[in-house]
């Protein structure tokens, strides 16, 4: 047998030197984490631009909605508000008295909101009927009534058996605010309540987070919240 000459290098297999299985350890991981991961951005985006859930927490909407109803609510219409809808927004000053929570909570609740699985400052958010628009004038004669621009509404979300006001008022909704009601009328701290606070019982528009379409949870309670439009079609623009 012929000796290898001296000094003569043979390649190093990459296979021999590095293993059978080198470089899959990366590939492995990516295919592990990777749709995990792929799945929670689309979650995180849709959470940021187009959609988030919220839970009824009180019996002001009854009964459009009841207290433990999930809603959706869109978040890319808040330029287009309409008198009716039903729209969700962050507390504009004082009407809640929410305590954060704190320790383990408060950092579980923290990473929910990076995540985008709750929203922005969760407990802090109210849900009610838009009733004026800028430049509507809102009145309510005490008696029961309510009118907007002239035109006496016809509210047939308001909970049955419920005035449609028993508190008077008369009111010109400012640009960049909205003038909100719950459907509860006897049972909803709104507008009507908040007439000394800083914004004059107006919300911001800049506060809304978006609109309320649908009801998902529970199944048997599963609808849309289309049609409150409706009483207002015979209302003039401002």
């Amino acid at each position: 047998m012929r000796p290898a000459a001296a000094g003569v290098e043979r390649p190093v297999s990459t296979r021999s030197a590095l293993g059978p299985r080198a470089g899959q350890g990366p590939r492995r991981l990516i295919r592990v984490v990777g749709p995990p991961l792929a799945v929670l951005a689309v979650i995180v985006l849709v959470r940021s631009l187009v959609l988030q859930t919220f839970v009824i927490p009180s019996a002001s909407m009854e009964d459009t909605l009841v207290a433990g109803d999930r809603v959706v609510v869109t978040l890319y219409d808040v330029g287009d508000l309409e008198r009716g809808d039903v729209v969700v927004f962050h507390d504009p000053g004082g009407w809640l008295t929410v305590p954060e929570p704190t320790g383990l909570r408060g950092a579980v609740q923290d990473l929910l909101v990076a995540l985008r699985v709750l929203p922005e400052d969760p407990g802090h958010h109210l849900i009610k009927r838009v009733v004026g628009v800028p430049g509507d004038r809102v009145v309510a004669d005490g008696s029961g009534t309510v009118s907007v621009n002239g035109v006496v509404l016809d509210e047939g979300y308001v909970k049955e058996g419920r005035s449609a006001s028993d508190v008077a008022f008369d009111v010109v909704v400012p640009e960049g605010f909205v003038w909100v009601m719950g459907d509860n009328r006897s049972n909803s701290a709104d507008s009507r309540f908040h007439q000394d606070d800083a914004h004059g019982g107006f919300v911001p528009v800049s506060e809304v987070v978006g609109v309320a379409k649908v009801v998902v949870w529970p199944l048997g309670r599963l609808g849309t919240l289309s049609g409150g439009r409706e009483a207002f079609s015979a209302v003039p623009a401002s």
